[in-house]
C-alpha cells in the first residue's frame, strides 16, 4: 500500500512537471523527462562506452533541481536506480566522488553535485 502511493505520489509529479521547459542547451530535458528516463531505463544494458554526463544546473534552473532531487529522494525505483548508474560511473572515472546520477534522456546522464 505504501508503495503503491509512493507510486502515485511520483506519477502525480511527473505529470504535472512534464511539461516545465529547460533552460540551456538541451531543451528537451524537463523535471519530468528525467526523471521518467531515469525510473524506466534498464540498468543492465548500459555500457559506459558512449555515455554523455551533463551537469543537471545546465538545464535546469535551481528550483526544478530542488523539485528533481526531492522527488528522487521520495522515489524507491528512481532511487535505485540512480544509485545503481552512478556506481557504474563512478567505477568507469566519468563522475566524481561529488556527483549522483539525477537523470537520464537518451544517451545522455545527467548528474548533480552533493555536498561535500
Amino acid at each position: 500500500m505504501k508503495r503503491l502511493r509512493s507510486l502515485a505520489l511520483l506519477t502525480a509529479m511527473l505529470a504535472s512537471f512534464a511539461f516545465v521547459s529547460a533552460v540551456g542547451a538541451a531543451p528537451r530535458a524537463t523535471i519530468g523527462t528525467l526523471l521518467s528516463g531515469l525510473i524506466n531505463v534498464n540498468v543492465g544494458d548500459v555500457t559506459v562506452t558512449d555515455v554523455v554526463v551533463v551537469d543537471v544546473n545546465d538545464v535546469l534552473n535551481d528550483n526544478q533541481v530542488e523539485i528533481l532531487n526531492n522527488v528522487l529522494n521520495n522515489s524507491p525505483i528512481a532511487s535505485n536506480n540512480s544509485n545503481i548508474l552512478t556506481n557504474l560511473l563512478r567505477g568507469a572515472n566519468l563522475i566524481t566522488e561529488n556527483q549522483i546520477v539525477v537523470g537520464v534522456l537518451g544517451g545522455t546522464f545527467f548528474v548533480l553535485d552533493t555536498l561535500p
